[in-house]
């Protein structure tokens, strides 16, 4: 089974810089926000749950994720 981890620092640069705190992107994407901050750990997240950040930021998958 395939791994999604969001590529060093780039979740969580974007997060900031579109002005968003844990909660708030949660809240947009439809995830718990224990989630967003899984994903800014480098944990494994489903692959469900990092569309939703990518769309929620507005951002393509590949800019934020890597499957491994």
């Amino acid at each position: 089974m395939k791994k999604v981890l969001a590529k060093p620092n780039n979740l969580q640069v974007i997060r900031i810089k579109k002005g968003f705190t844990y909660r708030a992107l949660g809240k947009k994407a439809g995830i718990s926000y224990l989630s967003i901050i899984r994903a800014e750990e480098g944990k494994n997240i489903f692959p469900k749950t990092a569309k939703a950040i990518a769309e929620a930021l507005e951002v393509d998958f590949d800019e934020i994720f890597k499957i491994v």
